[in-house]
């Protein structure tokens, strides 16, 4: 933390090309389940596909370092461009809560530290078993923003928290390609082969009737950052029928984010493999 207050950002990004070497080296199941994706998406030759890995790599440490200087109040370094804005504000605007639907590509959880201008409070999830220093520091730089971290529980006391925090028509932010909210999932198509999608999220903007958003935060050159919005719209039908095209929206969306930032996707496990 005093490297990046003193000794600066960029330092710190040049400092990861010696770290990333050994992490590679000695992290193998991780850079096997990213190459595969990289495979996926369509890469052939072997020197692309390192690449393509090494810079996912330093891609993902780059967000690491921005989070830490973001809980140092160093947001004024950055550069922040919204797509899909008047989205957002439409629905903060509104009585009703909202969700706002991420996945672990780009890093979602920066975005609190740059929404200073709105009336609702926002409510993130995070693993209850990060440091301690961390969330703290955390808790302390996102509650000037209006923003609450509700840590992931084992008596799933979180689910309440979430619930209760729609009802008093606050927003909360869920990664939606992940098991946070039940066990539920649904297959479906994704870049090219079928793959599991935990329902909890969709299901939950059904049954409370709120508005459901796609949020991406992608990394792009020089302290730059994309956040990209779009509103998933409920369709006619039963349910069932309602909760499919919500998860097929949505997965569509995070198609289209993917295909433009290709390297930005953070799930080191066979995501498919479940399927």
């Amino acid at each position: 933390m005093l490297f990046l207050r003193y000794i600066g950002i960029t330092p710190l990004y040049l400092f990861l090309h010696l770290v990333i070497p050994f992490y590679l080296l000695f992290s193998r199941k991780n850079r096997l389940a990213i190459e595969a994706y990289f495979t996926r998406i369509g890469l052939t030759s072997k020197r692309k596909i390192f690449y393509s890995t090494y810079r996912n790599h330093y891609f993902f440490a780059q967000a690491m370092v921005d989070r830490f200087a973001l809980l140092l109040d160093l947001q004024h370094r950055y550069k922040v461009h919204i797509t899909g804005n008047e989205e957002l504000i439409e629905v903060l605007s509104g009585t009703k809560g909202a969700i706002l639907a991420g996945a672990h590509v780009g890093n979602m959880e920066l975005a609190g530290y740059f929404f200073d201008h709105h009336e609702k409070a926002f409510h993130g999830i995070v693993f209850g078993d990060e440091a301690k220093f961390i969330n703290e520091h955390r808790k302390n730089a996102l509650a000037k923003r209006k923003v609450n971290m509700i840590p992931i529980e084992s008596d799933m006391s979180h689910v309440f928290l979430l619930h209760k925090a729609l009802v008093q028509g606050d927003c909360i932010t869920l990664h939606c390609d992940r098991t946070i909210l039940g066990k539920k999932q649904i297959e479906v198509n994704f870049l090219g082969a079928p793959a599991l999608f935990p329902t909890g999220a969709f299901l939950l903007a059904l049954r409370m009737d709120v508005p459901l958003l796609a949020m991406f935060m992608m990394r792009e050159k020089s302290k730059r950052y994309h956040i990209i919005i779009r509103r998933i719209v409920v369709q006619e039908g039963t349910d069932a029928e309602k909760l499919e095209s919500y998860v097929h929206q949505y997965v569509s969306i995070l198609e289209e984010v993917l295909k433009r930032y290709p390297e930005q996707w953070y799930n080191y496990y066979d995501f498919w493999e479940a399927a």
